[in-house]
């Protein structure tokens, strides 16, 4: 096992404030640790960013108006076999290929949000 970190930067097009992007990361197996945004310097605080399993959807993180870097150790909420909720635990998520970043009501920005996904190799 061994900690790797996988980076997306996402380009944001249209008008501003509602310009829009996302990105690809390369196929990942293992349990996500952290996740680092970096915002360009000039993105607005209405930016809403959301990363997501790629090929089968569900959210992993979702900030909504911010523009402020940031390190986000985002957890799974686990249930039980009859998909009652455990309220009193949270999990890392498992990663087994790639995730989405998406940027919305944004500014037209060349890597208007960079993510540095951290996760542990299995």
């Amino acid at each position: 096992m061994e900690f790797c970190t996988e980076v997306v930067a996402v380009t944001t097009t249209g008008v501003a404030g509602s310009a829009t992007g996302s990105g690809t990361s390369a196929a990942m197996n293992g349990l996500l640790w952290d996740v680092y945004l970096d915002y360009h310097a000039s993105c607005p605080v209405t930016a809403d960013v959301t990363i997501a399993y790629a090929d089968r959807g569900g959210n992993i993180l979702v900030v909504s108006n911010n523009a402020t870097d940031g390190l986000y150790h985002p957890r799974a909420k686990p249930v039980d076999n009859a998909n009652a909720a455990i309220t009193n635990a949270h999990d890392k998520f498992a990663l087994h290929g790639a995730l989405t970043m998406s940027v919305a009501q944004a500014d037209a920005l060349t890597a208007c949000v960079t993510a540095y996904i951290t996760y542990l190799r299995l």
